[in-house]
């Protein structure tokens, strides 16, 4: 697992940010073997900002080339 959404921050990355992190985590590991996710649980986030960056993290893996 890649930690690609920073739970840190509240604002909503966007999915060409998130995909970039993706992009830099396949330097380092097969694409099969690589699952991008949150860095940490997202408990303490607002609702519509866990939503935003899920749904980013969503668009992300759709940008790679992912299913």
């Amino acid at each position: 697992m890649l930690g690609v959404i920073d739970l840190g921050d509240l604002t909503v990355e966007s999915a060409e940010i998130v995909a970039s992190r993706i992009r830099a985590g396949l330097k380092y590991v097969a694409p099969e073997n690589l699952i991008p996710a949150p860095d940490c649980g997202m408990k303490y986030l607002p609702r519509d900002v866990a939503f935003g960056k899920l749904k980013a993290l969503a668009r992300a893996r759709r940008l790679c080339g992912a299913s």
